[in-house]
C-alpha cells in the first residue's frame, strides 16, 4: 500500500516539476523564426507601455530589454529599461518578441513548485510513519 502512494506522490511532483520547467523555458530557435506578420501580431498583443516589457532579438542575434512605446505599420520603438533610450526596429529585422517576466512571476513559481515538494514530503512522512505503525504496508 506504501508503494502506491509512494508511487503517486513521485508523479505529481514529476508532473509539477515537468510543467513548472515548461513554463519557464518556452524558447523557440531561429529556423523556426516568426514571419513578419507574426511578429507584428505579438507586438500588437504585448501593447504599450512601461509595464509590458519584452526582449528583442534581432537576425544579427543582438538582443535589446525594455518596453514597447510605440508600434507603426512597419517598425516599433523599444525604450531601453535601464538607459531610458530609444530604437526604432523594424519587423523585419526581429527574429523574435519574447515576454519577459517579472521577479515576482519567478518568485511565484518557484514557490509553487517548492510548495508542492512540501506537500509531496509531508504525505511520504504520514505514510512512512503510519505504515511503521500498523506494521507493515
Amino acid at each position: 500500500m506504501f508503494k502506491k502512494y509512494l508511487t503517486f506522490a513521485l508523479i505529481c511532483l514529476l508532473l509539477v516539476t515537468a510543467n513548472a520547467s515548461l513554463i519557464s523555458a518556452q524558447t523557440q530557435t531561429d529556423k523556426d523564426a516568426p514571419s513578419i506578420a507574426a511578429i507584428k501580431e505579438t507586438v500588437a498583443k504585448r501593447g504599450t507601455g512601461e509595464n509590458k516589457r519584452v526582449e528583442v532579438k534581432k537576425r544579427d542575434g543582438t538582443k535589446l530589454k525594455g518596453y514597447i512605446s510605440q508600434a507603426d505599420e512597419d517598425s516599433f520603438t523599444l525604450i531601453d529599461s535601464k538607459t531610458k533610450q530609444s530604437a526604432e526596429i523594424a519587423y523585419g529585422d526581429v527574429t523574435k518578441v519574447k515576454n519577459r517576466s517579472s521577479k515576482g512571476d519567478k518568485i511565484a513559481l518557484i514557490a509553487i513548485g517548492s510548495a508542492a515538494a512540501v506537500v509531496a514530503v509531508v504525505l511520504l512522512s504520514f505514510l512512512a510513519i503510519r505504515c511503521k505503525n500498523e506494521g507493515g504496508c
